[in-house]
This record gives structure tokens, C-alpha cells and sequence, in this order.
């Protein structure tokens, strides 16, 4: 079936996978690495769909404060929770069971960029006549607020966001699966994690000194044993943190997307609600449904529910 998907993220690589004929256009230039944060996923399922081999892993999780690790309570889910958001809601930091996870390859978006890469219209944003011109079912995996100002619609005063820094860095003789919840105020990063030798830290703030340093003794981990220079520091995300805004409108409006405008919302930018890369592969295999079926009914409800 003939669509159009845009973004070329890793929401819209993932569509363009299941809708062989599909066309992207993408707003920024060719990039087969801008996706900077952890790869980690609960199934296999994106690993089936695609044929890239997963990594099948055991991860253990903790929380640091005050240099020391702690358990799970309710001041330090409520910290992590305002440091993050901005608002108090229940978060994974409650949750510090090991768990079996599946890791993609470093390059899951390059080697996505290979299968569909030649459909893809690199630096090529979309414009409100082009918008307009398109007449076949169109995957929009753009911000909410940004489809919203392509259909002329009023924008509320509530999709608020923080941008996000991302450090990347190697660790040598490491070869280990683990996340460390950081939810002290003071300590700018608010979550580390290891995924065999790499190293990657979110955080708000400034990372200096101190804050590497305090990473890393939550790790246990010698300053010698990281990699020098640092893979990369920096890379600044910036919808990186979206807050909540109220749930029956946001799945009204977008719903409202495709039935007025044949637009169907993927991944957490477009339907403004944290989800994980997991729940776009789902809701990917919804959409295709809908669209082959031609009907919106209550499919189309319980994919916007997500």
C-alpha cells in the first residue's frame, strides 16, 4: 500500500520496514547516528520484524544518593519523578528487580537506514501545502504541537518539554548490563546506564568533575577504566523530557487526526506521552491494520488509548 511516513527516526524507520512502498521525508539532513539514548527493549519483536539479531541480556538496576546505593521509597520516587518531569508521577525508578531485556546493535539506526534508506527525502521538511497535496494515508511521527501549527489548528499552552543531554563514553574490560537511578537534585545526571562497554548518561545539567566522578563510584568504576577521550559529550535532545498534558483531549485530537486528515500519530513525540520503542512496533502493526482494513472504529480508539 501506497503511504507516507514523516520523520526518519527511529519511530519512522520503523514503519517504513512494514509499509515496503512507503515514502519518508525527513526535515534534517542525513544522519545514521542521531539516535544517542539506550537501545534497550523488553521482546525481540522489532529484532523478528527487521532480521537485525538482538542481544538476549539479564539488567540489573539500583538507586544512588548521597553516596550510597538505596531502595525504593516513596521521597526518592517523588524526587527522581519532579527532577525529571517536573511533576510527581509514578516512575520505573520504583521498579529495581533484574529483568531480562533484549539490546539492539549500537547501529540498529544505520543498518534501518540501509533497508529503507533509498525512500527516504533527507533535509526535505513538510510544508503546509505540501501537507495539503498529500492524498494517500500519511504515519506522522513529528511532534504533536508541530502537525497541530502544519493544520493550522490553535495550539494550547501545554506541551511543555525540557531538552536532555546525552554523554557517551567506553568502558574497557566491561562487558555488563546495568542502570543506576540518580534522584539527588543536586547531581545534574538523573540516569546512567551500562550496556556492555558503553556508557551512557542523561542528564540536565552540566557534567563536570564531580558529577562523572560520582557516576562513576555509583558504578564502581575506576576514572582510568573509561575511555579517554569520551565517545561523545553533549548531544542535546531537545524533547527529551515531555510533560503529561490531559489525556482524553490528546487522544481526541489525535484521533481527530485521522479522520479529518488521513494522519495516523507514531511514537512518543507524536502522541506526546512517554512511551517506549516497544509500543511503537505494536502500534505500527495497529496502523497497518486500520489502514489495510479501511476502517478507524474502535481499532483506531484503542491504538490512540496508547
Amino acid at each position: 500500500m501506497s503511504i507516507v511516513i514523516f520523520g526518519a527516526g527511529l519511530s519512522g524507520l520503523i514503519a517504513a520496514t512494514q509499509f515496503p512502498s512507503s515514502t519518508i521525508y525527513e526535515a534534517s539532513e542525513e544522519n545514521k547516528n542521531s539516535h544517542k539514548a539506550l537501545l534497550r527493549f523488553r521482546t525481540d519483536n522489532l529484532s523478528r520484524l527487521t532480521g537485525i539479531p538482538f542481544r538476549k541480556v539479564n539488567v540489573r538496576k539500583s538507586i544512588w544518593i548521597d553516596g550510597r546505593h538505596e531502595a525504593p521509597n516513596i521521597k526518592l520516587a517523588n524526587m527522581y519523578s519532579i527532577k525529571t518531569n517536573g511533576s510527581y508521577l509514578d516512575r520505573s525508578i520504583w521498579n529495581v528487580e533484574a529483568c531480562e531485556r533484549f539490546i539492539a546493535p549500537e547501529d540498529l539506526q544505520a543498518q534501518l537506514i540501509e533497508q529503507v534508506g533509498k525512500r527516504i527525502n533527507w533535509a526535505t521538511p513538510v510544508s503546509k501545502e505540501g501537507l495539503a497535496d498529500i492524498e494517500t494515508p500519511i504515519i506522522s511521527t513529528m511532534p504533536m504541537p508541530t502537525l497541530m501549527s502544519l493544520l493550522g489548528m490553535t495550539l494550547p499552552d501545554a506541551f511543555k518539554h525540557q531538552p536532555i543531554t546525552v554523554d557517551r563514553m567506553r568502558v574497557q574490560n566491561s562487558d555488563v548490563h546495568q542502570t543506576i537511578y540518580f534522584p539527588s537534585k543536586d547531581q545534574p545526571a538523573y540516569r546512567a546506564s551500562i550496556t556492555g562497554d558503553l556508557l551512557i548518561i542523561e542528564r540536565k545539567g552540566e557534567l563536570d568533575n564531580s558529577t562523572l566522578d560520582d557516576v562513576l563510584e555509583a558504578f564502581g568504576i575506576q576514572r582510568a577504566d573509561v575511555s579517554v577521550p569520551l565517545l561523545e559529550v553533549g548531544h542535546v535532545q531537545r524533547f527529551g523530557k515531555i510533560q503529561p498534558i490531559l489525556d482524553a483531549w490528546r487522544r481526541q485530537t489525535i484521533f481527530n487526526f485521522t479522520r479529518e486528515h488521513n494522519i495516523y500519530s507514531l511514537g512518543r513525540f507524536a502522541v506526546w506521552r512517554n512511551i517506549l520503542l516497544d509500543d511503537v512496533v505494536e502500534d505500527v502493526a495497529v496502523i497497518k491494520r486500520i489502514i489495510s482494513g479501511g476502517k478507524y472504529s474502535a481499532s483506531l480508539q484503542h491504538h490512540h488509548k496508547g
